[in-house]
């Protein structure tokens, strides 16, 4: 009778330290979950962005034009993953973003700058309706501020494409045709604005940008070159022989490197092409041959 006692005693205590356990690792378990929840939380969407200028009054800009319709066209259908907004300055452009952000409680994929480069004043520069950027006008305070102002919505994992000819250029322009001869610093502007912003990588081009059909299919669609007029202006000699060139600068990493030609998937976000522009023009020509 006492050997019997004894068992069950025994048992008892196994049983009551067993529930114990498996009370424990359940509240362990629970709140495990409820980590992973928070971090799920934390962890926000990507929403991408296509900023076009606003064209001036009364100039026909058919590029422009084309760019407005396609990208509003996407963003109609995807309204959670892209939006496409027309800004006449920067300011119009961080209200909007930050507008949609919150809306989607998102933050910043893939942010493309589309614009006109201006080579005759011989750096690398992008506009946003009437402002002017360059590596020399982001450090002003005033100018920069639509910049400042979406830095809580980037983080490493975003892209920032300057989508303006010569906005990555790092030759020298020729002084035939100008009065000075003068570095482009396009390496320079893309190191300022990842700086300026909390860490991104920054896309941009040593040459020519062309937007043809085929921007949101993975395809080169923005190497190209222009009309075949510039064929005989030397001035132009570095933009040839840079053709499809593209660089990129990781500001988390700090390091500066040279980048395959980018294009976007159906949502917007930036695809780097295994190939550059001339390796996949050339091997097309190969292929049409044989």
């Amino acid at each position: 009778m006492k050997t019997l006692n004894i068992i069950l005693s025994v048992a008892f205590l196994l049983a009551a330290s067993s529930k114990s356990n498996a009370q424990q690792n359940k509240k362990i378990a629970g709140f495990q979950i409820e980590d992973i929840r928070d971090d799920a939380k934390e962890k926000k969407k990507q929403l991408n962005f296509f900023i076009i200028s606003k064209r001036k009054k009364g100039k026909l800009d058919l590029s422009t034009r084309f760019n407005i319709f396609r990208t509003k066209l996407k963003g109609l259908f995807r309204p959670s993953k892209f939006v496409s907004i027309i800004a006449k300055n920067g300011e119009q452009m961080s209200t909007e973003v930050m507008y949609s952000l919150n809306k989607y409680n998102a933050r910043i994929g893939t942010i493309w700058f589309d614009s006109h480069g201006m080579y005759k004043k011989g750096y690398s520069l992008f506009f946003i309706g009437s402002n002017e950027y360059s590596y020399l006008t982001l450090k002003d305070s005033c100018i920069n501020k639509p910049f400042k102002e979406l830095i809580p919505f980037v983080d490493e994992e975003t892209m920032v494409v300057i989508g303006s000819c010569y906005g990555g250029a790092t030759y020298t322009r020729s002084s035939i045709d100008y009065k000075d001869t003068t570095r482009m610093n396009g390496d320079s502007l893309m190191i300022a604005l990842g700086e300026l912003l909390n860490k991104p990588t920054v896309y941009a081009c040593e040459s020519w940008v062309m937007t043809k059909p085929g921007l949101f299919l993975k395809k080169a669609a923005v190497g190209g070159y222009p009309s075949r007029k510039l064929f005989l202006d030397y001035c132009y000699e570095p933009v040839w022989e840079n053709v499809g060139r593209w660089n990129k600068y990781n500001a988390y990493t700090n390091i500066f490197e040279s980048s395959n030609t980018v294009s976007m998937d159906m949502y917007g976000k930036i695809v780097v092409r295994d190939q550059s522009y001339i390796e996949e023009k050339i091997e097309g020509m190969i292929l049409k041959r044989t």
